[in-house]
């Protein structure tokens, strides 16, 4: 992904981050800003091809939106295949990091998820499973976004009045929320319908293990994530648009691949001084628009490690 980087700016310590940051954002004169039951990403399961599958004729408004390959690993291409449905012949592969697609507009159900015709690269036609598209908002455009700054100023207020019906507004309908406790650990995902609850959520997660002690990362949102949140975004973090920030590491801060068409704002905590300089801590926000409207769609943690 080409990134594009905001003119740094710190947000003023002596002041409420979450009410001023809308304010913040815009003396940096672009507008940058960087849940709940779990739920699992759809992934290619054994589904029967049933018989006379409804196809729905080409809506113009969705071919006339670009879009971009979404939630896949760069050593996984994504299979296209004729006629939809992971039975069907593969007939392409597309690379992770594949832009500029377009959409005849047709659609077909095939069980829980929805599949979308798309024009190849290459010529010819093929059907993908339409969670793994996004649409594709250059770089530049996501950074001069308006409405981006709002939304990450909502999201504050959100996390620091743990407002789970203002966090639900703000994710994804697609796709709901995805938290990944440090960038190299699994995804776990909350559907848009839980979101509201995320924060009174009883119910213990698993989030992973530390890779420096290897215990294993359990307990509610609440608990483990938010008190993480919290110490950043009750601070005055450094705001980076596409461009991660991040301190002293011995493991290098790495956007996933199975994201990297995605657009995301970067919240980074520096170590204090003086202090250890792994004592510091990054949260990102990663953005995908539907309709041309910009939605919250992961949480990633980058954090000091030995």
């Amino acid at each position: 992904m080409q990134t594009s980087r905001i003119p740094r700016c710190v947000l003023p310590s002596e002041i409420v981050p979450a009410l001023l940051l809308s304010l913040a954002l815009s003396a940096c004169r672009q507008s940058v800003v960087p849940v709940p039951t779990p739920t699992s990403l759809p992934v290619e399961q054994s589904e029967p091809l049933p018989t006379n599958v409804p196809v729905i004729e080409p809506q113009p408004t969705l071919a006339q939106v670009p879009y971009a390959v979404a939630w896949i690993r760069e050593d996984e291409p994504l299979t296209v295949r004729q006629p939809a449905g992971i039975t069907s012949m593969a007939v392409a592969s597309l690379a992770s990091d594949q832009r500029g697609l377009t959409v005849t507009g047709k659609t077909t159900q095939m069980g829980s998820s929805t599949w979308v015709e798309i024009n190849l690269p290459a010529g010819g036609k093929g059907w993908i499973n339409g969670w793994n598209l996004t649409e594709d908002v250059p770089s530049s455009s996501f950074c001069e976004d308006a409405r981006i700054s709002d939304l990450a100023n909502q999201f504050i207020v959100a996390v620091s009045e743990r407002d789970g019906g203002t966090l639900a507004r703000l994710v994804s309908p697609k796709r709901g929320l995805t938290i990944r406790h440090d960038w190299w650990n699994p995804e776990v995902n909350f559907s848009l319908s839980s979101v509201s609850g995320l924060f009174l959520d009883p119910a213990p997660m698993k989030w992973g293990v530390n890779r420096d002690s290897e215990l294993e990362i359990d307990g509610t949102f609440r608990a483990v994530i938010l008190p993480q949140l919290e110490d950043v975004f009750s601070i005055a973090p450094e705001l980076n648009c596409n461009k991660l920030g991040a301190g002293s590491t011995a493991q290098d801060a790495i956007w996933p691949s199975e994201y990297s068409n995605m657009n995301y704002l970067s919240f980074y905590r520096a170590a204090p001084v003086p202090g250890s300089q792994l004592n510091w801590r990054t949260w990102v926000l990663g953005i995908e628009y539907l309709d041309g409207q910009p939605y919250i769609a992961l949480l990633v943690q980058y954090r000091g490690e030995i």
